[in-house]
C-alpha cells in the first residue's frame, strides 16, 4: 500500500501529525532527501513526534517512511501519464482510441486497487469468508452485477451465497442472520442509503461484516470491523460512468474468490468436475 493510501486509512492523528503528513505529501521530492532533523525543523515538530507518526502508520522508523515516499513518487509519475477515470474519452476520439483509453483505465484502476490492499486485512477477510457457512452480500445498483458474479463463482464450488436485491429482502436476510453467516457490504462511497440500516441490524445480531469501498471512506469505519479498499480516483457524480469503480470492485472480489478457492484447491477442482455435467446442459462437442 502506498504511503498516501496508508495515511487515508489512519485515524486519530493529532494536529501535529496532520501537519506532518500534509507537509510530507506536498513535498515528497524534498522529503526523500531530508534527515529526520531537517524534517523536524521544517515542520516545527520534534523528532519524537515524527517517530510516533511512523509508528501510527505501521512503519519501522523514518527510513521506511522515506522508502514509502520514494515509492509514492514512482506511482505519482505513472498517474500523471494515465487516463482521466471520470472522462476517459472525448467526443472527437476514434473507436480505436476509446478502446485503447479504456484498456489503460482498467489497468490503472486494477493497479491502484492492488496497491490499496492491506494483505493482513485480506487474509483475515478470506479466512472469515472461507469458514462461513453462508455469505450474505448487501449492495445496490450497478454493484449488483459484480456481486452476482461473485455469487455465481462461489456457487460453482458448492458455497452458499445470498445476494438480496430489494431493501425489504436485504433487511429480512440481515434480521435472520445467524453466527454462521458473514456479511459483505459493497459500496464505493459508503454513503448509500441502504448501508447504515443494514449495518445497524448486523451489529445488533453480532454478525461479522466486511465493507468493500474506496479509500478515505471513514464514515463506516467505527461501525464495521473489517475493511477492504479499492481505487478511490473516481468522482461520485462528475463522470461519464462507473468505469473505474466497477472494474476495481470486480478485481477485489475475484481476488477474494481466488484466495478462498486456493484454501481447498484440489477439493474445489474435484467438485467442479463432479457437478459440471449436472449444471451445464449445453450440447458441446469438442473437436480435437
Amino acid at each position: 500500500m502506498t504511503l498516501e493510501n496508508i495515511i487515508k486509512c489512519c485515524e486519530g492523528l493529532t494536529p501535529t501529525e496532520n501537519q506532518l503528513v500534509q507537509y510530507i505529501l506536498q513535498n515528497k521530492e524534498q522529503v526523500q532527501n531530508l534527515s529526520i532533523q531537517s524534517l523536524a525543523e521544517r515542520t516545527f515538530a520534534s523528532k519524537s513526534a515524527i517517530h510516533r507518526l511512523c509508528k501510527k502508520l505501521g512503519l519501522n522508523g523514518f527510513n521506511e517512511l522515506k522508502v514509502k515516499v520514494a515509492q509514492d513518487l514512482v506511482e505519482d509519475h505513472k498517474t500523471r501519464t494515465q487516463i482521466d477515470v471520470n472522462f476517459p474519452f472525448t467526443a472527437h476520439d476514434t473507436q480505436r482510441t476509446i478502446a485503447e483509453k479504456l484498456l489503460k483505465l482498467y489497468e490503472a484502476s486494477i493497479t491502484d486497487t492492488y496497491h490499496s490492499i492491506d494483505m493482513e486485512d485480506l487474509k483475515k477477510c478470506v479466512t472469515l469468508l472461507h469458514d462461513a457457512d453462508i455469505i450474505d452480500i448487501y449492495t445496490q445498483a450497478h454493484n449488483l452485477n459484480v456481486a452476482e458474479n461473485f455469487q455465481d463463482k462461489m456457487r460453482s464450488i458448492g458455497r452458499s451465497v445470498n445476494c438480496p436485491k430489494s431493501t425489504y429482502e436485504q433487511r429480512c436476510i440481515a434480521t435472520a442472520s445467524k453466527k454462521n453467516h458473514v456479511a459483505v457490504i459493497l459500496s464505493y462511497s459508503g454513503r448509500a442509503s441502504f448501508v447504515l440500516p443494514i449495518v445497524e441490524i448486523l451489529g445488533k445480531k453480532q454478525i461479522e461484516t466486511i465493507l468493500i469501498g474506496r479509500l478515505g471512506n471513514s464514515m463506516m469505519q467505527k461501525h464495521i470491523k473489517h475493511h477492504l479498499y479499492i481505487s478511490d480516483k473516481e468522482d461520485l457524480r462528475n463522470r461519464i460512468s462507473q468505469f473505474s469503480s466497477h472494474i476495481a470492485m470486480q478485481y477485489i472480489l475475484d481476488v477474494i474468490f481466488s484466495c478462498i478457492f486456493k484454501q481447498d484447491y484440489q477439493m474445489n477442482i474435484d467438485y467442479i468436475q463432479e457437478v459440471m455435467g449436472l449444471i451445464d446442459d449445453r450440447d458441446i462437442n469438442e473437436e480435437k
